[in-house]
């Protein structure tokens, strides 16, 4: 039976914090949009209360979290016992997103996340923080997760992003980060989501959602059509 309250307990935060990956997930106020689920790590999530914490955002090739967020600040994150006494977590509230340069982002980063994030390689990765509001907290069983063994964090992304030039790390922005699946705009700084890319882009998103149903209305009327012949003969 699963358990829920307001707020996190000082025995959850403690839980949560040894943790080593946990699962973000958003979604656009569209109910034909494209649900989002990411994967993070890096140690990224800091409690600041029961009802408080943050979120390392990192560069991507993708956008869909902040431009939900952006939308409309729904956001549930997960997480789940993979050693040890089984248990999930869900923490649903809202989020929002602090970019660098912003006031929010530079005191936030430099109370909770500096001493790891500050050298100039890998502050390359960082894109933002979410600042993460709880109004409900979740805990079921967790039974059917299975064991799993940590080994270490993967170093590739930030390895790769040590090396990139601020004007390449721009260029990715624009042409990955500028719009969601959906073409939601992410309005990260630097980005334009009406340039011709970006609308270019958009009206990809929409054909693609809608040649499913352009395809069904298509075979339905083939359907139709045949049943209409048959019954004519």
């Amino acid at each position: 039976m699963g358990a829920f309250r307001e707020a996190l307990t000082d025995a959850d935060r403690e839980w949560i914090s040894k943790q080593k990956v946990y699962f973000v997930s958003t979604a656009p106020l569209d109910g034909g949009g494209h649900v989002n689920l990411s994967p993070k790590g890096y140690d990224g999530m800091h409690i600041l209360s029961g009802s408080r914490l943050l979120l390392l955002d990192g560069r991507g090739s993708g956008c869909e979290t902040i431009a939900h967020l952006r939308e409309n600040k729904r956001i549930t994150i997960m997480l789940c016992a993979f050693e040890g006494s089984p248990r999930i977590m869900r923490l649903f509230g809202t989020g929002s997103v602090h970019e660098p340069g912003s006031p929010e982002f530079d005191s936030l980063f430099e109370q909770h996340y500096s001493a790891e994030w500050k050298d100039p390689g890998r502050f390359n990765f960082v894109r933002s923080i979410i600042d993460v509001r709880l109004h409900l907290v979740g805990q079921s069983c967790g039974f059917g997760v299975p064991f799993m063994d940590f080994k270490a964090d993967r170093p590739t992304l930030v390895d790769y992003m040590k090396g990139k030039s601020a004007d390449s790390l721009m260029s990715s922005r624009r042409r990955n980060n500028t719009l969601s699946l959906d073409g939601i705009p992410s309005f990260l700084s630097g980005t334009d989501p009406t340039s011709a890319a970006a609308r270019k882009f958009s009206l990809g998103s929409l054909a693609d959602r809608l040649l499913p149903w352009i395809g069904g209305a298509a075979l339905g009327a083939a359907v139709a059509l045949a049943a209409a012949k048959a019954v004519l003969k």
